[in-house]
């Protein structure tokens, strides 16, 4: 194992048309291409948005530029940062138009440069025809611009594009152009190399510096020579040579001689189901059948020695492991012990292949279906060709909530549950009294943040403290800064926080996400040829160390569509699973033979899938209702065997087809129809009237499967086809127009950015979501505390050491330059992230996606800037005084504009050096501290606490 940094190396991300563009319209020169410089030289580092993370591909491409270029600048060191053009993400996102944006607000004709534009008053109009025009800004004196070009037109003293700019260029034509045949980019020539399944997903695509390309792309190919022309199944080719691509967190040394493979084994057996299978014209259908389901029950999964494990993850119980075509969850097992306490001492009682001479060499348990090299190749020449450094991706984690004992479920699993009105008000009764106590008690509410959401509340990318600590440390300091309006701030934000989390479906509950384990024990014993194929961890049953022995659980996987999604299992301790497993918590033996378990977790596999575990009463009594009602959907649909060839053409086609996105769209569709599924069997309603909607619902859980396997599989069937059909189907319109939605769609939709009260009509149903949202609306109100009487900030400082005559004035001014320059930056950001995003379409789906993926690009730049902020704060050398100043100035008039940030910033700051100001406490500040016996000061979600000072 060696040891390493997970720092990332950033690089440019640029879109197709522009790259396009700048090869055939903005510059001179063909082979000089798009400039990611400044005219004095520099680097552009604002592109480079995009990261390269540590992974197995890093490792090679440094060695491998090395190589190639004979010198080590690969990368650029820049304040703290790494960056380098050698590798670029290539987006898709835009056609090229007739009229093409080239920044904000300007349109220029397709063919003209940006250098060219001579702008008069907002436009450029050369022998009646419009070469450029700057819309969205006002003029002295505007022309009736459509009367020129159909594109646009005049509102006031204002030009406004249209959104029926005529392609020149579709993405698909783009797409195909660079593929083919790379772009330029100052200079160097670049090709595509890979992308991952994700970013398939959404389209995008990674190019490399063509000196680079043929040496990594031979030993991404790990000994299989695959020509241009050849045929291959081009999908699961694509999906795992990028596998080393992952981000991965360590490595491991495994040698082929320590590899034993096992053959995998398919449980079959009969089972009645909603099964969806391809019908008649390539349609999907779906009905109750009894059908054979086949369980691959070791899928993705593999076990790993102790011996394996590095020392700093010798406590976890699963590391995900990745190399050149293999892809393993990898279990935490005592192989030797196994194998000595069964009298096994040679190889040749082994039950598989292996190279090992000796017994102790066995150091993994796999199967095929974790190396994917055997799709394509032999277990011997992978072994051949097979480096022993493994990357470690990730391993199983607690939750954030309450060390790791409480779980959020979601929305998707509390709609697909027929719970009442009055079990609504239950199931939310300890988390409507929890936000009473946030708001109430200080010492709970310091409890909350001692558990924070990183997603929630940690400053990303910059090594900073988070809200959350800053609060933290001034309540342990003093205890009446609880009286402030700073607190009573953080004390709203944080608490309207968790209440919009909860109208989300974020209820907690007791529980974790527990990663699948699958029949570890019959694994076991396979190895050594020794099983007879039955179960020993029994059907309807599973092991987890987390909950008590023979507990009922309910468990739902992500995503979650459908009721029969559902599971009820009864936990059983199992002697030899922790015998030979080193399990955690988070990790949960289950059985998958002749039980349709892997259908029922929507496509579930061994390959570090979790499952939202809980022993919630509630849930599970609401679960019992109607389990067995409603079947598991169940897919029978089959991978075509595409005639795909190895060539760019080929490609191209299969990433457009595979960058069409609609798992969020299937999953709004399937909570529709649970919706009216449960509203119409609340009002009387029988099963029969609804189950041909619960076929569809299954059809969109089968449909959600597919959508995700896409990046390694084709399908003859249409996903967006199906979809289309069953939107129209399931349409309800109000009296005047509107699409009929579920009442809790609003709030999800305002938090993913496509809310639209105008054109749709959010109807309360009597269904569990909608319930909730009407329970919270009138249980909770959150007290803004703007009509309070706040203690100064300046009473909780510590006034003793402070001069007046030994301020600084000169760095309170630098500091609140700093910090208004910042403000303006990230006002600069959020303005280029409006202008460039079509707010008007803001509730499309599609479009939204496209939004938030602008918005993340935008998120990071705000991060970037408040991080330099602070690091420049955070290198000034501030006197007591000046410190003293600062703070005191928070909650003066002259910085009521920046009160937040100031407050935020002097507080983040690397040095930390601003907690001397606040006096501390004359008395102990409570904190919270489990109760050992019946005494208790504080009951939260069932759990005793006391107050300790």
């Amino acid at each position: 194992m060696s040891a390493m940094s997970n720092s990332v190396i950033y690089i440019p991300s640029l879109d197709a048309k522009d790259l396009y563009m700048s090869m055939h319209y903005l510059h001179g020169d063909t082979r000089t291409g798009y400039n990611l410089r400044t005219p004095r030289g520099d680097m552009r580092f604002g592109k480079f948005i995009n990261t390269l993370d540590y992974s197995l591909d890093l490792l090679k491409l440094r060695e491998v530029y090395e190589s190639v270029y004979r010198n080590t600048r690969f990368s650029t060191q820049v304040d703290g940062k790494e960056y380098s053009h050698r590798v670029i993400n290539v987006t898709f996102k835009y056609a090229l138009k007739e009229y093409n944006r080239i920044r904000k607000g300007l349109y220029v004709k397709n063919g003209w440069r940006p250098g060219e534009i001579d702008l008069e008053d907002g436009v450029d109009i050369r022998g009646g025809e419009l070469i450029a025009v700057q819309v969205d800004t006002a003029v002295r004196q505007a022309v009736d611009l459509e009367k020129i070009c159909p594109y646009f037109y005049t509102e006031g003293n204002t030009y406004r594009a249209k959104i029926n700019i005529r392609n020149v260029m579709s993405i698909f034509e783009l797409r195909q152009e660079l593929y083919e045949n790379g772009f330029w980019c100052d200079g160097i020539h670049y090709v595509r190399f890979k992308r991952s399944s994700g970013s398939s997903r959404v389209g995008k695509c990674l190019f490399i510096a063509e000196k680079l390309y043929k040496k990594m792309d031979r030993w991404a190919q790990c000994g299989i020579v695959v020509k241009d022309g050849q045929q291959v199944d081009l999908a699961a080719w694509e999906a795992y040579i990028a596998l080393t691509a992952s981000s991965i967190i360590d490595t491991v040394d495994i040698y082929p001689e320590n590899i034993l493979l096992v053959d995998d084994y398919e449980s079959v057996f009969m089972d009645d189901v909603i099964a969806t299978r391809i019908g008649p014209a390539n349609r999907l259908v779906s009905g109750k059948e009894r059908v054979g389901i086949s369980n691959s029950i070791w899928d993705g999964q593999s076990l790993l020695d102790e011996s394996l494990f590095p020392a700093e993850y010798s406590g976890k119980g699963m590391l995900l492991l990745r190399n050149r075509f293999f892809k393993s969850a990898c279990f935490n097992t005592n192989i030797q012990k196994f194998f000595a306490d069964h009298g096994v001492t040679d190889v040749a009682q082994l039950n598989g292949k292996t190279r090992a001479h000796r017994i102790s060499d066995i150091r993994m348990i796999t199967t095929p279906s974790s190396i994917k090299y055997l799709k394509f190749g032999t277990f011997e020449k992978w072994l051949t060709e097979l480096e022993p450094t493994f990357g470690i991706v990730k391993h199983e984690k607690p939750t954030h909530f309450f060390d790791g004992q409480m779980v959020q479920t979601h929305y998707q699993l509390l709609n697909t549950l027929q719970m009442t009105y009055r079990e609504m008000e239950e199931f939310l009764r300890p988390s409507i009294e929890y936000v009473e106590l946030l708001n109430k008690d200080p010492a709970v509410l310091r409890h909350h943040i001692g558990y924070p959401d990183n997603d929630e509340w940690y400053f990303s990318n910059a090594p900073l403290a988070s809200k959350n600590d800053i609060v933290y440390k001034l309540l342990g300091l003093n205890e009446r800064f609880c009286d402030t309006k700073l607190y009573a701030d953080f004390k709203y934000d944080l608490v309207k926080a968790f209440v919009k989390g909860m109208k989300s479906g974020h209820v907690l509950v007791d529980g974790n996400y527990s990663t699948l384990l699958g029949n570890p024990i019959e694994m076991l014993y396979h190895s050594i040829g020794r099983w007879d194929g039955k179960s020993m961890i029994g059907v309807g049953q599973v092991h987890s160390r987390r909950f008590a022995d023979g507990a009922q659980l309910l468990g739902s996987r992500s995503p979650h569509i459908a009721a029969g999604n559902i599971l009820l299992t009864r936990n059983v301790r199992n002697a030899l699973v922790d015998k030979y497993f080193n399990l955690t918590n988070e990790i949960v033996a289950v059985n998958a033979i002749g039980e349709n378990l892997l259908q029922k977790l929507n496509g579930a596999d061994y390959d570090s899938d979790t499952l939202l575990l809980t022993d919630n009463e509630i849930l599970i009594r609401v679960a019992k209702r109607n389990y067995g009602k409603f079947l598991v959907p169940t897919n029978l649909v089959e991978s075509k065997k595409a005639k795909r060839f190895y060539t760019a053409g080929q490609k191209s086609d299969l990433d457009f087809k595979t960058s069409e996105n609609l798992i969020g769209e299937i999953v709004n569709l399937s909570q529709e129809l649970n919706t009216l599924i449960w509203d119409m069997l609340n009002n009387g309603a029988a099963m029969e009237d609804v189950y041909p909607i619960y076929c569809d619902v299954a059809k969109l859980d089968v449909m959600s499967g597919l959508e995700i396997d896409k990046a390694k599989k084709e399908f003859s069937i249409s996903n967006s086809a199906e979809l289309r059909i069953l939107k129209n189907k399931y349409s309800r319109r109000d009296k005047k127009g509107r699409l009929v939605k579920p009442y809790f769609f609003a709030h999800i939709t305002k938090q993913k950015g496509y809310y639209d009260p105008k054109k749709k009509h959010y109807m309360r149903h009597n269904t569990s979501m909608d319930y909730l949202q009407t329970i919270l609306n009138k249980a909770i109100k959150i007290p803004t505390g703007r009509a309070a009487q706040f203690l100064p900030l300046c009473e909780i400082l510590d006034k003793g050491p402070y001069h007046v005559s030994h301020v600084r004035y000169y760095q309170v001014n630098r500091t609140i330059e700093l910090i208004r320059k910042m403000k303006a930056n990230i006002r600069k950001v959020w303005s280029e992230y409006r202008s460039s995003t079509d707010l008007r379409y803001s509730c499309d789906v599609k479009n939204a996606a496209e939004k938030n993926g602008a918005y993340d690009v935008a998120s990071r730049k705000i991060d970037a800037e408040f991080t330099a902020c602070v690091s420049a704060i955070s290198g000034i050398r501030f006197n007591y005084s000046t410190m003293y100043y600062l703070v005191h100035m928070i909650e003066e008039d002259v910085c009521r504009d920046l009160r937040r940030n100031l407050f935020s910033i002097l507080f983040a700051t690397s040095h930390m050096s601003f907690y001397k100001t606040i006096r501390k406490s004359s008395h102990p500040v409570p904190v919270l501290r489990p109760a050992q016996n019946d005494e208790f000061d504080v009951e939260i979600f069932g759990k005793k606490y006391l107050k300790w000072y």
